[in-house]
């Protein structure tokens, strides 16, 4: 029984080690012929999560990742490319009342009491905002929209 946990186990990191995460360093590596061209400066910026226009694509994903939302969206100068980001967030709203609880209770005399308390739940509304979008020209970012943190 013990070698099936051990063997769970190992499937299990070596699953989460192959997965990778998407963080900077990941996507760094990824795109390292990308990375190591660019000027040190450049680099600094992108590990801060910073994009300029002029930026290639692969910058802007080095920076900041797969965008949660790609549009095409066509001017009369050409087709343009929009990545959209965005973060989620849950606001706690309170406790809501759900119902009620019943509890018997054995008494010594050999009856039982009955009483009831109320059940709540905590309640929690879900954001989505939209952080920035970057707008492509033929691979190139054209545009930055960022909106200001609350």
């Amino acid at each position: 029984m013990n070698s099936k946990l051990i063997l769970l186990a190992l499937g299990l990191a070596t699953a989460f080690a192959l997965s990778g995460c998407n963080t900077f360093q990941s996507r760094a590596r990824e795109k390292a012929e990308v990375y190591q061209a660019l000027p040190s400066d450049t680099r600094q910026r992108l590990q801060h999560g910073h994009i300029s226009v002029g930026d290639s694509q692969d910058m802007v994903y080095i920076a900041l990742g797969y965008p949660d939302e790609v549009r095409q969206v066509t001017t009369p100068q050409g087709t343009q490319t929009v990545w959209i980001y965005r973060t989620y967030w849950q606001q706690y709203e309170g406790s809501q009342w759900v119902g009620w609880h019943r509890i018997i209770v054995p008494l010594r005399s050999g009856g039982f009491a009955v009483m009831h308390e109320p059940v709540t739940t905590q309640v929690y509304s879900t954001h989505v905002d939209e952080v920035i979008r970057v707008t492509f020209n033929h691979g190139v970012v054209s545009g930055v929209e960022q909106r200001n943190p609350r």
